[in-house]
C-alpha cells in the first residue's frame, strides 16, 4: 500500500513539473481593445488595436488615424506573450496618392505593468526604408 501512494505521489510531481512550465507561459490576457499614440513631429498617430489572445498567441488587427490630416490605414497583428513579456508583429499595406503602395511591419517589445497599461518599444520600418524607434505605451479602453 505504501508503494502504490509513493508511485502515485512520484506520477502526480513530474505531472506538476510539466503543466507549471505551460502554465507560466501567458499570466496575462491581453485580449481586447488597447490604444496608443505615437508623436513625429508635427503629425501624431493614434492606433487602436483589437486582440484576441489564444493561449499565449495573439492575433488581431489595428487601425491608425493620422493627426491632423486625418488619414487613416490598418493591418493585422500576430505575435506571443510570454509571462508579462508581450512580443507583436503589426503589418500592413498603405497607398500613397495613387503611387507604389507601402508596405510596414512594426516589431513591439513590450510588458504588461498592469491589466490596463502595456510598455515597451517599437521598431517600425517600410518598403521605402523609412526606420522608426522609441518608447510606446498602450492603455486597455
Amino acid at each position: 500500500m505504501e508503494m502504490k501512494t509513493a508511485r502515485w505521489s512520484i506520477i502526480a510531481l513530474v505531472l506538476a513539473s510539466l503543466i507549471h512550465p505551460c502554465a507560466a507561459l501567458s499570466n496575462v490576457d491581453v485580449t481586447g481593445t488597447w490604444e496608443s499614440r505615437y508623436n513625429f513631429g508635427l503629425i501624431e498617430e493614434v492606433m487602436t488595436a483589437n486582440i484576441l489572445q489564444v493561449g499565449s498567441e495573439i492575433i488581431g488587427s489595428y487601425s491608425v488615424e493620422i493627426l491632423p490630416s486625418g488619414d487613416e490605414y490598418s493591418g493585422i497583428i500576430f505575435g506571443t506573450v510570454d509571462g508579462d513579456e508581450i512580443k507583436a508583429f503589426y503589418l500592413a499595406i498603405k497607398g500613397a496618392d495613387g503611387s507604389n503602395p507601402l508596405t510596414t511591419i512594426s516589431f513591439t517589445d513590450g510588458v504588461a505593468i498592469k491589466d490596463d497599461k502595456i510598455r515597451g518599444e517599437f521598431y517600425y520600418r517600410d518598403s521605402d526604408l523609412l526606420e522608426l524607434s522609441g518608447a510606446y505605451e498602450a492603455d486597455r479602453v
